[in-house]
């Protein structure tokens, strides 16, 4: 009988097996009510094929994302002001994630390398005698995504404001604070985008007057239908409690050769170095042309440039950038290429002298030079990469430096 029973069961559930669930409950009550099975049995058999919930990962780890970068470096930097011409390995790591904490907000958090003393660059220099290497807290944000193109972002964080060069802002800068951005959807056509954003400069337990800046910046990117693309934008800087306080933190070094070209009057800041910028570029893709003997093609040019000038005074408060690029749009694969090159002139009070690239004449204001940078891929998310800086002071053209990196890149 036992065996009649289960050979029963077997058939029952074989069959109801594409069933829905309540034509096999009611094909269990009958067999129940004939005493092929025993009531007990019935609930047994229910049990048994009822799915058991599934553990699930919470949100913020299912849509975690894990990002990185390494980069190895040769460097040589002939400055007219130093006695011998200094030649140095570099190396530079960032690895970072990103979480969603629910539907609307994302937690980001990145490390790299570098020196809690300067925010102007993440790069070890491989020296003494094979001493450890620091990691910091490179950025620590969230981020609020609402309807309409509308973002939110708190902490410390990647520059929101669009730029075409690092004339004025270094790339390894992440400000702190809070900000927003307004973006169009639309991938095509007209799309215009603006940002806002307060940034905490400094802090004082000794005076409430603590330095920031407020900004906003409006601009646009439209798009044809013929890879032209062209973005520009306009953007505000006000900086505010700087003029008449010590200087900031990040300054060019002077032990380095370089120099602090903004007016300090006494130790204090002369200047508050409120001021409006314009950046542009236009990019046009094309079909492949082949150079020859290189094996490399060409499908892509584009020119970039803009300018900055100081609002609350006239003296030495203009700068400009302007340069073009060639090849590919990126390099990603193995074969892409590209070639920039660009012409800057950053006047001494334009522009306060911890921001700008670091690399060009240490970071300093009251300089103008070239840049050129040839990038070629090896393979997927590799490239090789030399870049040349030829620098010079503007009020004294004989205090020069040329500088060449040459880099391997490397992206996870």
């Amino acid at each position: 009988m036992k065996l009649k029973n289960t050979l029963l069961t077997l058939l029952v559930l074989a069959a109801a097996a594409p069933a829905r669930a309540g034509e096999m409950d009611m094909l269990l009550y009958r067999l129940a009510e004939k005493n092929v099975i025993a009531p007990a049995e019935v609930q047994e058999i229910k049990a048994a094929e009822r799915p058991q919930p599934k553990a699930e990962l919470p949100l913020w780890l299912q849509t975690m994302k894990f990002h990185g970068d390494m980069r190895l470096r040769a460097e040589s930097v002939d400055n007219n002001d130093r006695t011998v011409r200094e030649s140095r390995g570099r190396i530079r790591l960032r690895a970072g994630a990103d979480a969603a904490v629910n539907d609307t907000w994302t937690v980001g958090l990145g490390m790299a390398s570098g020196s809690s003393a300067d925010s102007r660059s993440t790069n070890q220099t491989l020296t003494s005698n094979f001493s450890k290497k620091d990691l910091y807290l490179d950025y620590a944000y969230a981020e609020y995504k609402g309807a309409g193109g509308f973002s939110f972002t708190g902490g410390r964080m990647h520059n929101p404001f669009w730029t075409s060069n690092d004339m004025l802002w270094d790339g390894d800068i992440n400000p702190e604070g809070a900000a927003f951005r307004l973006a169009s959807r639309q991938k095509t056509g007209f799309q215009p985008f603006a940002a806002g954003a307060w940034f905490a400069l400094d802090e004082s337990a000794s005076s409430s007057q603590a330095p920031y800046l407020a900004a906003g910046q409006a601009g646009f990117k439209w798009s044809g239908a013929d890879k032209l693309d062209f973005t520009a934008a306009m953007t505000y800087y006000g900086f505010a409690n700087v003029k008449g306080r010590g200087e900031l933190a990040n300054r060019p070094s002077t032990a380095s050769s370089y120099v602090k070209s903004n007016t300090l009057a006494g130790s204090d800041y002369k200047y508050n170095y409120e001021s409006l910028a314009a950046d542009a570029e236009l990019n046009k893709g094309f079909a492949p042309i082949n150079i020859a003997g290189t094996g490399l093609k060409l499908d892509y040019a584009g020119l970039f440039g803009g300018g900055v000038k100081a609002t609350d005074h006239s003296r030495r408060s203009a700068a400009w950038l302007a340069g073009f690029k060639l090849g590919q749009r990126k390099v990603e694969e193995a074969g892409q290429w590209q070639f920039r090159y660009s012409l800057r002139r950053l006047e001494a009070e334009a522009w306060l002298d911890t921001y700008p690239d670091s690399d060009f004449y240490g970071g300093s204001t009251g300089v103008k030079g070239a840049e050129m940078v040839l990038t070629l891929g090896v393979a997927r998310n590799m490239n090789v990469e030399a870049d040349y800086y030829a620098s010079k002071r503007i009020s004294d053209t004989s205090k020069r430096e040329h500088l060449l990196q040459a880099d391997l890149n490397l992206k996870f």
